[in-house]
């Protein structure tokens, strides 16, 4: 039985039941995840502060259930992650992107069993409250009395305070603040084909247009009327992805599937 974790004190992660629950709100609104998101969210939590490469998690969480995904698909996995510990009700991202690196956990972590942190958490004591009596039988104390800055010069200081602060906070939150990079932001369009627009990680509109022709004859392709397709070259697998989504995939609501043809197409077809 694996052991159950903590995350910021707020929610708990159950990996066999592959489930999050806010422990102040425990066994209700849990959150069901499927099986890649939990195994991913498990790795990352077992190895809290470690970088993960996205290597790594293809091997680990993946190839050793015998699938093949491509990267956009491993990216769906961590929004999905992100999405769910949120529902769960915790406010904080404790999953981060290292760009060009990987992903990593950064989460105060405790683990343990379910009945200890449940146990621990109706057990809790209840905040201790001043008795009233008291406080109405001590005398009142008149306020100190503080001597005042002449008033040309207190506003002054506040201003220039208030500036400082306003711009050193301004540069400490800027990269935290800073939106993400989208992930098919270097794709170029091809074309609405049956209602569906299709884009290339190609920049050659008439080969794309062609390749995509060629997939349409070998393989059922349900992009139709609304949805959005990326079309991915993967070199490292000699073959071909393709991503359809209902809507813009930077949209969280966004619905998409990974389709991956192993079969080999290279640049001088």
């Amino acid at each position: 039985m694996k052991p159950v974790f903590l995350i910021n004190e707020t929610v708990l992660f159950e990996p066999d039941a592959r489930r999050l629950c806010s422990l102040a709100d425990y066994p209700s609104r849990a959150v069901i995840l499927h099986g890649p998101v939990s195994e991913c969210l498990l790795q990352l939590l077992e190895q809290n502060e470690q970088l993960l490469t996205q290597r790594y998690l293809f091997a680990a969480v993946w190839e050793k259930q015998g699938a093949v995904v491509t990267t956009n698909a491993l990216y769906q996995t961590i929004a999905s992650i992100r999405k769910a510990l949120k529902s769960a009700g915790l406010e904080e991202n404790v999953i981060i992107t290292v760009p060009k690196a990987g992903f990593k956990s950064v989460a105060q972590l405790r683990v343990g069993t379910l009945a200890e942190f449940v146990e621990q958490n109706k057990t809790a004591p209840s905040p201790v409250l001043a008795d009233a009596s008291s406080e109405m039988a001590k005398p009142e104390i008149p306020p100190a009395v503080t001597p005042r800055t002449p008033r040309f010069w207190r506003p002054s200081i506040a201003y220039w305070l208030a500036g400082a602060l306003f711009l050193f906070s301004c540069g400490v939150l800027y990269p935290e603040i800073k939106p993400a990079e989208p992930v098919f932001v270097g794709y170029h369009p091809i074309g609405t084909i049956n209602g569906c627009q299709v884009y290339s990680s190609w920049n050659e509109t008439e080969k794309s247009q062609r390749m995509w022709a060629a997939l349409s004859q070998r393989f059922p392709l349900a992009c139709k009327t609304g949805k959005v397709a990326y079309m991915t070259m993967n070199r490292a697998q000699l073959g071909i992805s393709v991503i359809i989504c209902d809507r813009a995939p930077e949209n969280r609501e966004a619905r998409c599937e990974s389709i991956f043809y192993r079969q080999p197409y290279y640049d001088n077809e």
